[in-house]
């Protein structure tokens, strides 16, 4: 009668021992699982920061771009009516200032 109690004392313990490694494993695993995404999530925001420092630069570069070709406009304007050719007036502003970007950093 007693080994009776014995083996069944064993697979209790047994059964328990794996019950809680497998619940152990799964927790290492969705750890891991969770690692994973937040290395990703902030590659992804290196990214974007990355992106969002180019674009400003771009947006200084156009503007100054904008800035010189309407310099560039007002002179060829003043050349060609000095010729007595008539030259129509663009849609836009000539006199308007462009922020180059200058102001946010």
């Amino acid at each position: 009668m007693w080994w009776i109690i014995a083996v069944a004392s064993i697979l209790v313990v047994l059964l328990v021992q794996y019950l809680c490694s497998s619940k152990i494993l799964r927790m290492k695993q969705a750890i891991s699982i969770q690692l994973v995404a937040l290395r990703d999530v902030r590659g992804e925001g290196d990214k974007l920061d990355q992106q969002e420092m180019e674009l400003k630069t771009q947006q200084v570069s156009l503007g100054q771009i904008v800035v010189r070709l309407r310099k560039d406009i007002k002179g060829l304007q003043e050349a060609v009516s000095d010729r007595g050719i008539p030259v129509p007036h663009p849609g836009f502003s000539l006199e308007e200032d462009i922020p180059t970007g200058a102001e946010d950093k």
